[in-house]
């Protein structure tokens, strides 16, 4: 039976937005003119994980990207094709990715399916799946075939699920350890080797390595069982079982297997319990022995006020409940990622903060990090030492880190990313050993290991390819700069503070856009030329001046129409990532008014209610968390002492913070009052679109007044720019 209705915030969340095409309203205006550059679909999953969860379980169909749904592979705007004629799983998977989209790595480990037949009758076979529902930390619904209804919920180590079969049947469970992927050619995934062996008639412990990724578990029955054991390739086994050794040459044709239980009595429920660990083959045990002080249903409480508490560092005041529901969606969808593995590094045999599902920081950089580091510190604190832990180990700071160690695996997107998060970071005033993460952003970068990559080759060149990346190096050389500035150390500023210079070399001076002559990823120059850098000044000058920079972004937006034979690349219209902070960038330029348009025009046709409730692919909470910091009205610049002020949806959003709350208070907005016309911060006023980073701190108030017409607020100062 579904939990009680929660009552904090989590009550408004819906994990169901985002798990199907784009179901959005009819743009209209400037909003009509923007154009998709992915599917436009948010590829999340409604399964039940923790915030930052490091385990998930979630139906499996075996369709792209999360493995839940029946949607195939589309890495155009267009809408994605069926897989599958029909909403259908194979049983309960663990381990799901949140949003993305074409990484190679699909998890969807340990299937777990519920069987009524004789044997193993109807394992591999997808059932229709109905009468789903889901709240943060619990998913349940029904296998139609065979009437058999699931349940399932988790701790920080272990996914419980529960299974009620018809009456006039003894049901069974079985458990594939050689599972993974999704079942669309070339996404599989395929174990290097697993062993089991039985503990007890309703306990079984082992490890599987999957993708080079030892995961050790138990799963226990705690149900009565008649009986139990091991099966391969879809056949009950009396021998003894419980080995698998992949060849070079049958990697790819791999038998399945793994162990089933059978309940007492027909009717009787079977409760399952699997606990995961890759670094101890002692653990799960220890969660299993924890979490059996707990009943399925505490622990489903349980599961709730850990989301309760984690959605309730935001509390907004105003709005409808569509309103509330797709705010706190995207809040959930933006804590799902990245994955907490606290003490489960399976690459060093000490304890400490270790993450995964970092796909890619390209997503995240922007939004998401620095929305964990405001509201979490603790949690930014262990992400900078696991940042320093693979620097160590890998020589280089990840680009993305996913469960199969491979942290350079999306090169072609952005580069140089950890030293504007770990700078980021600092200047947030993040607790970390900011003299090692120097040394190593340095060794890293110019010196050491870095000595043959991009940075050295920007160093000698001062431009790369793809011009995208130019962009990233030069901003990560001021980065590097201003945490050399802040710990005293004068000759990496003075290596590094030059290089901050040569953003220009990727702009072409007669258009005042990004060259064309690149090969951009995911968008065109249009899309990348109004990215956030630290010389905003300049890059306007560069444009032709303000007026000149603002015509360009009227162009991007659809406020005012090409020229013939003029070709603008529209806005992606938070279709993806690229462009997701060109919104602001007017305010770089005196037209919050121009802001406020866009970004109210964005909330209002790509965000809502229901299961095509986003425009595209949510990647890890990135998406997510543009819409969280633009409804309370602030935005972030990642590596940037300055928080921008936008236009706030709600009447009142309070941020509760380490040391009190920042308030954001927006009187008489509303659907048409959108622009501010006056501000004030702590009572005193405010004639500047932008905050300091010391400004945004506890115990502050950031009160504006809204109105039908722009103003002059605001139009006689500017963002400060930290070059020119």
């Amino acid at each position: 039976m579904p939990p009680e209705s929660p009552t904090g915030n989590s009550q408004w969340v819906d994990p169901f937005i985002g798990c199907d095409p784009a179901d959005l309203p009819d743009p209209s205006g400037i909003a009509a003119t923007w154009w998709c550059a992915k599917p436009p679909i948010g590829n999340t999953h409604p399964g039940a994980t923790l915030p930052f969860g490091m385990v998930s379980a979630c139906a499996y169909s075996g369709a792209y990207v999360t493995g839940y749904g029946k949607y195939a592979v589309s890495l155009s705007g267009d809408t994605p094709e069926t897989l599958f004629d029909e909403h259908a799983a194979l049983g309960i998977a663990h381990f799901q990715q949140s949003g993305t989209g074409r990484i190679r790595m699909y998890y969807n480990y340990f299937l777990t399916t519920p069987l009524v037949g004789d044997g193993l009758t109807g394992i591999g076979n997808p059932q229709l799946i109905v009468d789903e529902f889901a709240k943060p930390g619990f998913y349940s619904g029904r296998f139609a075939d065979s009437a058999v209804s699931f349940e399932v919920t988790c701790t920080k180590r272990t996914v419980l699920h529960r299974y009620s079969f018809p009456d006039n049947c003894r049901g069974k469970i079985a458990i594939d350890f050689t599972s993974g992927g999704l079942l669309i050619e070339g996404m599989e995934s395929y174990p290097e080797k697993a062993k089991a062996r039985p503990i007890d008639l309703q306990t079984y412990g082992g490890r599987v390595f999957l993708e080079g990724i030892p995961f050790y578990f138990t799963v226990k029955c705690l149900t009565k069982v008649r009986d139990s054991g091991f099966w391969e390739d879809g056949k009950i086994i009396t021998e003894e079982g419980g080995k698998f050794k992949a060849s070079k040459a049958s990697r790819k044709e791999k038998l399945p297997f793994g162990i089933w239980f059978e309940a007492l009595n027909k009717g009787d429920p079977i409760e399952v319990r699997i606990s995961f660990s890759l670094h101890d083959k002692h653990r799960p045990n220890e969660a299993l022995e924890l979490g059996c002080a707990q009943t399925f249903e505490q622990t489903t409480i349980s599961a709730a006020d850990r989301w309760d508490s984690i959605l309730g560092k935001i509390d907004v005041k105003g709005g409808t409940d569509e309103m509330r529901t797709v705010f706190y969606t995207a809040l959930y969808h933006a804590t799902i990622k990245p994955a907490d593995f606290m003490d489960e590094n399976p690459f060093a045999p000490g304890d400490g903060p270790f993450f995964f599902d970092l796909s890619t920081l390209w997503d995240l950089y922007k939004t998401q990090l620095p929305l964990v580091m405001t509201l979490w510190p603790e949690l930014g604190r262990d992400f900078v030492t696991f940042l320093i832990e693979v620097a160590r180990r890998e020589g280089a700071f990840p680009i993305s880190y996913l469960m199969d160690n491979a942290p350079e695996r999306f090169a072609k997107q952005a580069t140089g990313l950890c030293h504007m998060i770990l700078t980021d970071a600092n200047m947030r005033g993040i607790d970390g050993e900011w003299n090692t993460v120097l040394e190593l952003l340095w060794k890293t970068s110019l010196s050491g290991t870095g000595r043959g990559g991009k940075f050295s080759e920007f160093a000698k060149h001062h431009v790369v390819q793809p011009l995208s990346h130019t962009l990233d190096l030069a901003f990560a050389n001021w980065c590097i700069a201003q945490l050399a500035k802040t710990l005293g150390d004068q000759v990496i500023y003075d290596r590094s503070i030059p290089l901050a210079y040569h953003w220009r070399n990727a702009f072409d001076d007669t258009t005042g856009l990004l060259r064309e002559d690149s090969d951009y990823y995911e968008g065109e120059n249009w899309n990348y030329s109004f990215r956030f850098i630290h010389d905003m000044v300049g890059r306007i000058n560069l444009a032709g001046g303000e007026t000149r920079f603002v015509e360009l972004l009227d162009l991007f937006f659809g406020f005012a129409e090409p020229n013939p034979g003029q070709t603008v690349h529209r806005f992606e219209g938070l279709n993806n990532e690229p462009d997701m902070e060109a919104p602001y960038a007017y305010l770089f330029a005196g037209r919050h008014d121009r802001t406020a348009e866009v970004v109210r025009n964005v909330m209002k046709y790509q965000f809502t209610t229901g299961r095509g409730g986003l425009p595209g692919n949510d990647d890890s909470g990135g998406l997510s968390s543009w819409y969280v910091w633009s409804a309370v009205g602030l935005f972030p610049v990642t590596g940037l002492p300055i928080m921008l002020i936008g236009s706030p949806i709600f009447d009142k959003a309070t941020l509760h913070l380490l040391g009190g709350d920042f308030t954001v208070i927006a009187e008489n907005q509303g659907p048409d009052n959108f622009y501010v016309q006056s501000a004030e911060l702590n009572g005193q006023q405010l004639d500047r679109c932008y905050l300091k980073i010391s400004e945004f701190a506890a115990e502050a108030t950031l009160k504006l007044t809204m109105g039908p017409q722009p103003s002059e607020w605001a139009t006689a100062t500017r963002p400060p720019s930290f070059l020119t």
